[in-house]
Formats: structure tokens, C-alpha cells, sequence
């Protein structure tokens, strides 16, 4: 995967407009948070801290996966993205605890919109209308929990593509050329940035061809390529400088391809899978086909004529509406 931060359960703020106050010339809009719900994320970054008690206190920078995306009245798939002067992550938030699970998650969100609750009753005037402002704010604060909770529902939907405490995978790749062989420590999304406008072809094997490669390198044995099952993941020609991804198991012989970093529907595969020239790079990684697909799932380019089977469905954009 091209991003391989630690994914974990946390507790996400929901912040909507809860009023106007008095700016400059005229009331603005006044934000604040009105729930939290449970949603996987990204651990970018930990701080570790000293109160005033001498304890230890620790705070999480995360991404969520969704953001609210004004466009499109809803909510839409973001990865961390960095800023490339200090390589601060530009899209985190801060939070004091992360989650193995959905349910410990859960238990902290309802202590929060419980507190959240707590602190509506206490704007409320001790009068003859008393109880009747305390249930409608109950209901009021009852209905927003509700219809974020249906949004967090979608979220986990959405998002099972990020796996909590996942393995990471290797992410060097075999690099070959001219029938010499190394191991380069980039990613295969390295290589792909790199080498888009040269004629190569990336090969998925599996972990173990992969350690046997590795392994006659470190040996300086003959590399017995030959020996090991590939399956052709990646195409690229200089020519139109797009790297196509090749879905060995498509019935339809469909693929997508990758350009400028972002990912495109193509119908048509067949020239792709002739033999490509001997003078091109040849790369041998673990990725495979989902894991190349879900690294650009926030990037893709949807066509409204693409077709809607198992092979393109996973890589349309997955947009949530908020109303």
C-alpha cells in the first residue's frame, strides 16, 4: 500500500454551525461540535507530554478518512497529505486516545456526547418551562446522534480497505535491467513517480519467490527468475507516459491506468499484454492488484460510461452524502 501509517479506531468530532455571533460588520457564523461518532484512522504522529502532576500524557495526530467536502454536500475520501517544506501532515487533527476496536471506541463517543449533552442542560433556565426545555433538548441532541451514527455506519462501510493493526508490507522492490538484478529500498509507488516516463513492467510474486530473490542476491548467486511464479501488475509505455494496472482475473479483460498520480478507467487490454522490449525496466514486488487499486481509491477519476462490476466498483468514488 502506498500509505502504510498505523490504522486504529478513534473518536471523530462532528462540528457544525450551532449559531451567530457579532464580527467585524455583521453576524458570522458560529462552529462547534454537536457529537462525536467512531471512525478509523490514520496514526500520523505521536506526542508525548508532562502535565503539571508529573504524569505522562500522550496525544495522537490522526487522519479520517472522510472530510466533509463542500462540493458535493457530503463527505468524501482523503489520505494524510504532508506539507513538503516541514513534512508536517497539514490534514490532522489531535486526539487523546486511539483504539484497537470498534467497541472500546464506541464507549469513549458516548461519554463524550453524554458530557456534550450535560453541557446543554446547563444552559437551560430553571423555570415553570424547565422540564420541557430539558426534553426537547434531549430529542434535539438525540436526533444529531442518530443521524451521525447512520454516517459513522457508512464510514465503516467504506472504509475496509484500511485494516486495523494490519501487518505492514515490504515495501522495497527487485529492480532489474539488462539481466542484472538489485534491491532498491524504494516503494513500488517510488518507482512508479520515478520511472513513469521509461518503458518498464512491475511483476507481482509472492513473499516467499520475493525472499528467494532476495536471498541469491545477497549470496551473489545467478537471480533464477525463471523459477518463481509472476504475475504482470504493471505497464508502462514512455510513449503516452501512463502506467496501466493489470487485472490478471478480470473476465472482461478491463484494467485502469495511472496518470499524474491519479487513477483512470481503461476498457481495453489485449496490446497491453504483449511482449514487452527488451531494453525495459523490470520491477518484482509483493503489492498486488487491490493493493495498487486501494493506494489511488481517494485519486480516482470516474467516468459516467465506466461499467459497474466487481472489477470497477471498489474504485468509485466513495462519496457519502450528509443530506
Amino acid at each position: 500500500m502506498k500509505n502504510n501509517y498505523p490504522i486504529k479506531y478513534a473518536v471523530m468530532p462532528i462540528i457544525e454551525q450551532t449559531g451567530w455571533t457579532p464580527g467585524l460588520n455583521e453576524l458570522e457564523r458560529e462552529y462547534g461540535i454537536v457529537c462525536y461518532i467512531v471512525s478509523k484512522c490514520y496514526v500520523v504522529g505521536r506526542e508525548e507530554k508532562y502535565n503539571r502532576h508529573g504524569n505522562t500524557e500522550c496525544e495522537y495526530k490522526v487522519v479520517f478518512p472522510y472530510k466533509k467536502d463542500n462540493r458535493y454536500d457530503g463527505l468524501s475520501r482523503v489520505e494524510p497529505e504532508f506539507c513538503l517544506m516541514d513534512g508536517r501532515c497539514y490534514n490532522s487533527i489531535n486526539v487523546d486516545k486511539v483504539f484497537d476496536s470498534f467497541e472500546e471506541a464506541r464507549e469513549d463517543a458516548n461519554k463524550k456526547n453524554k458530557e456534550i449533552l450535560s453541557r446543554e442542560f446547563s444552559f437551560i433556565r430553571l423555570d415553570d418551562d424547565y422540564q420541557k426545555n430539558l426534553s426537547l433538548v434531549r430529542e434535539k441532541q438525540e436526533e444529531i446522534v442518530n443521524y451521525y451514527q447512520e454516517i459513522e455506519g457508512m464510514i465503516e462501510e467504506n472504509s475496509t480497505d484500511l485494516v486495523v493493526n494490519d501487518k505492514v508490507k515490504e515495501q522495497s522492490v527487485i529492480f532489474g535491467c539488462d539481466d542484472s538484478y538489485k534491491k532498491k529500498e524504494y516503494s513500488l509507488y517510488d518507482m512508479i513517480r520515478l520511472y513513469n516516463d521509461e518503458n518498464f513492467i512491475a511483476y507481482n510474486v509472492s513473499l516467499e519467490d520475493y525472499l528467494k530473490i532476495e536471498e541469491q542476491l545477497k549470496n551473489d548467486q545467478q537471480v533464477d527468475i525463471e523459477g518463481i511464479k509472476r504475475n504482470r501488475l504493471l505497464t508502462s509505455y514512455s510513449d503516452d507516459k501512463k502506467v496501466y494496472v493489470i487485472n490478471n482475473n478480470s473476465i472482461e479483460k478491463s484494467c485502469f491506468y495511472i496518470e499524474n498520480g491519479s487513477l483512470y478507467y481503461y476498457d481495453r487490454i489485449n496490446y497491453l499484454l504483449s511482449a514487452i522490449s527488451r531494453d525495459s525496466l523490470v520491477i518484482y514486488t509483493i503489492e498486488t492488484y487491490d493493493d495498487v487499486i486501494n493506494s489511488y481509491i481517494t485519486d480516482a477519476v470516474i467516468s459516467r460510461d465506466m461499467p459497474k462490476n466487481k472489477d470497477t466498483e471498489k474504485v468509485f468514488r466513495k462519496e457519502i452524502k450528509l443530506r
